[in-house]
């Protein structure tokens, strides 16, 4: 499967990939001015046309390169920076160079390490090697053609003394490419060691902010984070809008526990948050209060939705058997509400909704009652 151009990592790495290219052209053009500057002094051993051809290889090959990264095409290859075969045109372009270079040669032989210094971060030991060993029997070759066809007046000391140095430097290049790859691998297993605990820390963090935040009985909201996030909705609210709140406190709960257990209290507390959850929209919001008192905000409400929304709940609450109690056995809650806007003290409209929750108990129980401010 074909990488693409689309994904935003790939695009980071074809950028970077563009950026090395262009570092490399700089040593293009070192060797541009190296064959101008020869040609001047007398000591390109060709013709100004043999010149400008290779000045011309190297454009048109860098050109394609260019345009494949650029393009996205190379993302096809499985090496998409295309580091062997630019290698393996660097040091046929130096041996070009090379071939016609006459006296300067020796101080030209090292466009080949620097070439290969360009693979350092990519290539295996092994290909390392390798290209090490191409370009030393591309120098071997030029050395052989200067002597055979260009009847070289060099002594062979001097041949034997250039090809030394060049298979010492790539020699010592090999095992410092190879030092610093290995380097590399070290470093991003360290990167990726790193970021896996990151990732970690990052897990339980959200673990621990969802603890926080959550009753851990009931799965619901507690109170902290319902009051956090009530103050957030009411500072979104737009004008003209408004939420509802519903306090709740299940009847009677503390004979449950006396008489049942705490498994049949728990059973009751669960059974509610579900039943609530199941009757409420997404936006919505419910939260255990505290002991048998829950809360509801509901989301961009009028008061006849408010009051619509909890009797279906406490209707279908009342309908409810569990099985820690017995089989005849109904529960009821008691209700008080209010409205709640933009601007209003949240704290103010909790107590509201607490005083008309104790009237809706004074009258009875099970039933909702409506704080007076909220008709207002």
């Amino acid at each position: 499967m074909f990488r693409t151009r689309t994904d935003p990592s790939e695009q980071k790495f074809q950028k970077l990939r563009l950026q090395r290219f262009y570092l490399a052209q700089i040593s293009y053009l070192i060797t541009y001015v190296i064959i101008g500057l020869a040609w001047l002094a007398g000591q390109y051993s060709a013709s100004a046309l043999l010149a400008i051809s290779h000045v011309t290889l190297a454009l048109l090959t860098q050109l394609g390169f260019f345009v494949a990264i650029a393009s996205g095409y190379n993302l096809r290859f499985k090496d998409p920076s295309f580091t062997n075969p630019q290698l393996v045109v660097a040091t046929l372009l130096a041996s070009y160079l090379l071939m016609f270079a006459g006296d300067i040669r020796g101080s030209l032989i090292m466009l080949y390490p620097l070439s290969l210094l360009f693979g350092v971060f990519h290539l295996k030991l092994g290909e390392f090697i390798r290209h090490a060993a191409f370009a030393l029997a591309c120098f071997t070759l030029v050395q052989i053609w200067d002597v055979s066809v260009n009847y070289s007046h060099k002594p062979p000391t001097v041949h034997l003394l250039e090809w030394f140095v060049l298979a010492s430097f790539l020699s010592w290049l090999c095992v410092f490419g190879n030092y610093i790859r290995r380097l590399r691998e070290r470093l991003q297993m360290r990167h990726n060691t790193l970021q896996l605990h990151q990732e970690t820390l990052k897990g339980m963090m959200g673990q621990l902010q969802n603890l926080a935040a959550t009753d851990g009985l009931t799965g619901l909201a507690n109170r902290r984070h319902f009051l956090a996030e009530a103050e957030r909705r009411m500072h979104l609210l737009p004008p003209g809008k408004a939420l509802g709140i519903a306090l709740i406190d299940l009847d009677h709960f503390k004979s449950i526990n006396d008489s049942y257990g705490h498994a049949a209290g728990d059973e009751v507390l669960q059974r509610f948050a579900q039943l609530a959850r199941e009757n409420l929209r997404e936006e919505d919001l419910v939260a255990r209060f505290g002991g048998e008192e829950f809360i509801i905000l509901l989301n961009k409400s009028d008061l006849s939705m408010l009051q619509q929304c909890v009797e279906r709940i406490r209707d279908s609450f009342a309908k409810v058997s569990f099985d820690h109690l017995p089989p005849d056995s109904r529960q009821t809650f008691s209700a008080g509400l209010t409205m709640v806007k933009a601007g209003d003290c949240l704290e103010k409209r909790i107590l509201q909704a607490d005083q008309a929750l104790y009237r809706a108990k004074e009258l009875g129980r099970n039933r909702c009652e409506t704080h007076e401010s909220a008709h207002a």
